[in-house]
């Protein structure tokens, strides 16, 4: 009789036992970038999912101190690549900052400064 009981009640242990996992937030690898040409700036900014799935929504905005002078908005899936343009004044040094919303939740900021030559 022991010799039976052993038997099912580990079958029974490994059936009814479950164990719990935590859901893993998810991450994308964020790349801003920006360089000059002239009086121009370009402004990159490259996002990868880390599942080709998720949705990427991005808040890209071009900052001369504390005033905000470009902003774009783009939505992706899995990636994002972006590039665009903007006036800027030579010597002056300015900050692209990217707000990602990924699958519905905010990310950190991401940002980069570079100064016009």
């Amino acid at each position: 009789m022991k010799k039976r009981i052993l038997p099912i009640l580990f079958v029974f242990l490994m059936v009814f036992s479950s164990t719990a996992y935590a859901a893993s937030p998810r991450v994308a690898q964020v790349v801003p970038g920006i360089s000059f040409s002239g009086t121009t700036a370009t402004c990159t900014v490259f996002i990868a999912a880390e599942q080709m799935t998720d949705d990427i929504d991005a808040v890209i905005k071009l900052w001369e101190g504390s005033r905000c002078i470009e902003t774009w908005k783009r939505s992706s899936v899995g990636d994002l690549a972006f590039s665009g343009e903007a006036s800027v004044t030579r010597g002056k040094t300015y900050k692209l900052t990217v707000d990602v919303t990924l699958e519905g939740k905010a990310l950190p900021e991401f940002s980069i400064e570079g100064t016009c030559p």
